[in-house]
């Protein structure tokens, strides 16, 4: 099984789940949480490095320098 698959069947949709974060900071708080849960399913250091890289690439994407989420704060304007 690829790792984007092993990911999504443990952690679901990851770019939603981290869009759907008002700040970095819980955005942080459910990176480790999905890799705590990525990694009692999934033994592969590969893959759970992969989904620490990717979240994080995602947090830096979706977040301004202020820690906040900029398609969040698109709606609300």
């Amino acid at each position: 099984m690829e790792s984007k698959n092993i990911i999504k069947k443990y952690c679901g949709n990851v770019p939603e789940r981290i869009k759907a974060c008002r700040s970095r900071q819980v955005a942080e708080l459910l990176r480790d949480r999905m890799c705590s849960e990525l990694s009692t399913g999934c033994y592969s250091s590969m893959i759970n490095n992969t989904l620490r890289d990717y979240v994080n690439k995602l947090i830096r994407e979706t977040f301004d320098k202020n820690g906040k989420n900029i398609y969040l704060e698109k709606k609300n304007d």
